[in-house]
């Protein structure tokens, strides 16, 4: 029991000590979500509003829940449109890694204009960040080690962040392009560590196809942060109220993993949507699985979705 106990302890320490190296390399990196309309925010400032003129969206995203350490990223984005096309939205974020988690509040201002069947919509955020470890769960080192009370001093760490980005839209094609942390807060409460938050480059195009009953959205997603890029391929379709997509995603420069595979399900009615997706690595040549990585999102169209728009109902197809 005393060897069991012992080991047990090791384990948590060293899982704890892994928790603190993964967000020091991973501070410099967001967390990617599947499903776009989930917290679009995420994604492009100028999209926020889109689908609804009133609406609040719930996002919970649990990548390799299998193991010890919790991994979760859980937020709420809230908008409220005006009738001349100026828009607003509220958007809060946690990003838990083990101790360590990282939170964020924005604020988004977005405006509409359309003509002539072309559409475009320009949006902006400014947000306070917050990155913070929980010492006391660090107990792989002694409770006065001068590193721990360095941390301790240097969290929590706050920063201000700014986004942009600009959608276009015509004739079914849409046309996405957004820079995110503009300022590239500094972010670091590691002593000697550099915790400047990279921008992160993100362009989008879909393309919308209407039949009498069926919806058809076909995206591609590129994403490039720092030495990481992601592409990201992905098909919906929507008959009635059930939602299906499909998708392929590729990593690209450092912090490369496998490519993987994601399939959602959703049901979306005039007033509310839930959605569900997942991602599993399925060229892994260890064959270990680590139970993939889990998103469910759900909305209130406080005001009902919009349809009259093809930018609006290109996103409403989208999980």
């Amino acid at each position: 029991m005393c060897y069991y106990n012992s080991l047990h302890y090791t384990m948590k320490n060293i899982l704890l000590a892994l928790s603190l190296f993964c967000f020091v390399n991973l501070q410099a990196q967001d967390p990617n979500f599947t499903q776009k309309t989930g917290n679009i925010n995420h994604f492009n400032p100028a999209l926020v509003g889109a689908q609804s003129d009133f609406g609040v969206q719930l996002n919970y995203r649990n990548p390799w829940p299998t193991l010890p350490i919790n991994l979760v990223t859980y937020s709420l984005l809230t908008n409220y449109n005006l009738k001349n096309g100026l828009g607003f939205g509220l958007e809060v974020k946690s990003d838990i890694v083990g101790s360590t988690r990282s939170d964020a509040l924005k604020a988004n201002i977005n405006h509409a204009f359309s003509k002539n069947g072309f559409e475009i919509k320009t949006g902006a955020n400014i947000g306070i960040l917050q990155n913070s470890i929980d010492v006391t769960k660090l107990n792989f080192r002694g409770p006065n080690d001068p590193i721990l009370n360095e941390i301790n001093e240097h969290s929590p760490k706050r920063g201000v962040s700014i986004d942009i980005g600009a959608a276009s839209y015509y004739k079914g094609f849409l046309l996405a392009l957004s820079v995110m942390q503009i300022t590239e807060p500094n972010m670091d409460i590691l002593p000697n560590a550099d915790g400047a938050l990279p921008r992160r480059f993100v362009s989008s195009i879909a393309y919308l196809k209407e039949f009498d009953h069926i919806a058809l959205t076909g995206m591609a997603t590129f994403q490039h942060q720092h030495v990481s890029s992601l592409l990201e391929t992905q098909i919906y379709s929507q008959y009635k109220f059930i939602k299906l997509g499909v998708g392929y995603h590729q990593r690209f420069g450092s912090f490369r993993n496998s490519d993987f595979f994601s399939a959602a399900l959703g049901i979306q009615f005039d007033k509310f949507s839930v959605g569900y997706s997942y991602d599993e690595d399925v060229f892994n040549s260890s064959r270990v699985s680590y139970g993939g990585v889990h998103q469910a999102t759900a909305a209130w169209y406080i005001k009902g979705l919009n349809k009259e728009s093809g930018m609006s109902r290109l996103m409403n197809v989208l999980l």
